[in-house]
């Protein structure tokens, strides 16, 4: 065995042995291995944050290097025939009615839609967002909540009186109105009684239909769409909308189509995936989303091309 041999040589008055050992610290990097150690047992018995903020995003921009967010539009088209009724045979034969009457459709007169009463305050349009449009394999995210009250404002007769079928004002000839004849831009002249006692039965009045035109400032509730800041706990960027409304006077819910189920070849056993649903995508970079149609174009950009459901009835 190597070893070093030392002699000492004893001396009785000072009993002290001096010994001399060559002492190497190697520290380098130690004390970052601890701190290392340190945040690992921290992680083992503490449970990792998890950033859930929620930011809200704009409606994006309808040209690249554009800062200016462009409004929204929704409309949602209520069912009933000409008749008055809903239908009982296939196909869907009689198209939707015009617009201005869909809350009508609903049970709700003009008074009652001016007035805003109780049960039309109970009354909303749900848009639920789904991360696939399959159902045995999507999952349920959130909602927004869109109010009747808070449609676009026209002044309009009461379609109790049953507008299609009297005379307005002076006429010639005394022709009764259709439905498109009536002016959506300014108020409807008062419904005269037809006798020619010059009564008047009723008047127009500042109704809500089922049209929406949200924007940054005046009207935003239904305008921001709200997600997580961050992608780490769930990185998901494209989400499924469809929608139902619940009618808040009866209780009834009604579901809605992205298209007019008359043009449905078979509309009591289609796909819902292809036929309930429109694309939500989000820009996480920008802070922005955007509205497709399942085939990739973009809608609710102007009055003209909205983001538009048709209710579904299934035949009696």
């Amino acid at each position: 065995m190597a070893v070093n041999k030392f002699t000492f040589n004893i001396n009785t008055k000072d009993p002290v042995i001096q010994l001399g050992f060559g002492t190497t610290f190697d520290e380098t990097g130690r004390e970052d291995l601890i701190k290392v150690y340190e945040d690992d047992v921290v992680r083992q018995l503490v449970n990792p944050t998890k950033d859930f903020e929620v930011t809200r995003f704009r409606h994006a921009p309808l040209f690249d290097n554009s800062e200016e967010s462009p409004d929204i539009f929704y409309q949602f088209n209520f069912f009933q025939d000409a008749t008055g009724t809903y239908p009982t045979t296939l196909p869907f034969s009689s198209p939707f009615q015009p617009l201005p009457f869909g809350f009508n459709f609903k049970g709700y007169t003009n008074a009652e839609l001016s007035e805003n009463t109780s049960d039309l305050l109970k009354s909303f349009f749900k848009l639920d967002f789904y991360d696939n449009p399959v159902k045995t394999r999507q999952k349920f995210y959130m909602s927004n909540i869109i109010s009747p009250v808070n449609g676009t404002r026209l002044n309009l007769c009461s379609i109790d009186a049953d507008c299609r079928n009297v005379v307005i004002g002076t006429t010639p000839g005394n022709v009764p109105t259709e439905w498109g004849a009536l002016d959506m831009n300014v108020p409807d002249p008062p419904i005269m009684d037809p006798t020619g006692l010059n009564t008047i039965l009723d008047t127009a009045r500042n109704v809500p239909i089922p049209r929406y035109h949200f924007d940054m400032d005046n009207n935003s509730i239904g305008y921001f769409f709200y997600w997580l800041k961050e992608s780490t706990y769930l990185n998901l960027n494209t989400f499924y909308m469809s929608t139902k409304f619940y009618n808040g006077r009866n209780g009834e819910v009604s579901r809605f189509t992205n298209v007019d189920p008359s043009t449905i070849p078979n509309p009591t056993s289609f796909n819902p995936s292809n036929n309930m649903y429109y694309k939500l995508k989000l820009d996480k970079n920008n802070f922005t989303y955007w509205i497709e149609d399942l085939a990739g174009t973009r809608v609710g950009t102007d009055i003209n091309t909205p983001i538009e459901f048709w209710e579904y009835i299934n035949p009696l």
